[in-house]
């Protein structure tokens, strides 16, 4: 069994985990990224938008190719009939660009990485690694390790609190039969727990729902049914260009700090437990996550995490648990929960 040693172990190489690469890279640390991906940021999972708050924060990420289209509202389409718009300024991606970025730039400031690989087991300050492909098992010994693992993050279960409370969603991208400038969302009763979106990326769009699966309602379903009606809508062809789907964590922000071992992203539940926002706050965990290990203090990503993002993740997950775990009376209910009516919200 082959061995490797490295100062910084992450599991994980999307926006999260290869943002925390950069910039420890960037720092002169050693750094090895695995991922079971054969190329980083392929297959995108997600609608793709990020705020333009990002942007300004990570310019080095935006190369021309990643940014799709410019967006300034987001326009929600309510089941009662009122349509309500309010200021989104900020991107839809080509995410599979904007996240294979990020990696080249923790490539060229030194981090490694190695990808068909699946992260086993833990141990101490030893981690049990398998590529894919040749079944080789290699064991790395490093100093800290960091879960970007995703939702159903395995370096999350194996330490302790993990999220067992999820989104699921799935998207079509479909050409538009006309232009769309803004991000629409259409809340619907067979959606359960979750909204329906049309997010343009210039010639086509992003048509996905995203829904709280322990309504019993199969999201392939849902989603057939909603593109089936934006089609009859006149806003895309009925053309698939490609499939995608995946699952968001809503229970809120977990402990991020373990011992040896630090976790970001969606790992740690830093996705909106409402809205099921990610990647910003992949990045920007990412970051936080990375600047504490170079300051030589990594327990202050915890004490940081919990105030820019603890109590937001927490109050949203209580929301989605008060209101939203029934679908009825959606007027008031998604008047209560979602970010274009914070007059009605409640503590």
């Amino acid at each position: 069994m082959r061995r490797l040693k490295c100062e910084f172990l992450v599991v994980g190489g999307g926006p999260a985990g290869s943002t925390t690469a950069y910039k420890l890279a960037k720092g002169g640390a050693k750094v090895l990224v695995v991922d079971f991906k054969r190329k980083i940021g392929t297959p995108v999972q997600c609608a793709e938008f990020v705020p333009i708050q990002l942007y300004h924060q990570f310019k080095e990420f935006f190369d021309e190719e990643a940014i799709a289209q410019r967006v300034n509202k987001m326009v929600h389409f309510t089941p009662w009939g009122e349509m309500v718009s309010m200021d989104s300024p900020g991107f839809v991606l080509n995410r599979e660009i904007f996240d294979y970025k990020i990696h080249l730039l923790a490539l060229q400031n030194g981090a490694e990485y190695m990808l068909r690989t699946r992260f086993l087991a833990l141990e101490g300050k030893y981690a049990l690694l398998e590529n894919i492909d040749t079944r080789e098992r290699l064991v790395v010994e490093f100093g800290l390790l960091i879960g970007a693992d995703g939702p159903r993050s395995r370096v999350s279960i194996l330490t302790g609190e993990h999220t067992k409370d999820f989104l699921t969603t799935a998207q079509i991208t479909a050409p538009l039969k006309v232009p769309v400038e803004d991000l629409l969302i259409f809340f619907k009763d067979y959606i359960p727990g979750g909204y329906g979106w049309l997010f343009p990326k210039g010639s086509t769009a992003n048509v996905g729902v995203g829904l709280d699966p322990s309504f019993g309602i199969n999201v392939m379903d849902a989603l057939k049914r909603f593109f089936t009606e934006v089609v009859a809508e006149g806003f895309v062809e009925n053309k698939i260009l490609k499939r995608t789907g995946g699952w968001i964590p809503a229970e809120g922000l977990l402990k991020v700090v373990r011992d040896r071992v630090m976790l970001v992203g969606d790992a740690a539940g830093f996705c909106h437990p409402i809205t099921g926002g990610g990647i910003a706050n992949a990045v920007l965990s990412g970051s936080m996550c990375a600047d504490a290990i170079l300051e030589g203090s990594p327990e202050d990503f915890e004490e940081l995490s919990e105030d820019i993002f603890g109590e937001t993740l927490r109050r949203a997950s209580l929301k989605r648990k008060k209101y939203m775990k029934e679908w009825n009376a959606l007027e008031d209910r998604i008047k209560k929960t979602w970010i274009a009516f914070k007059e009605y919200w409640e503590d």
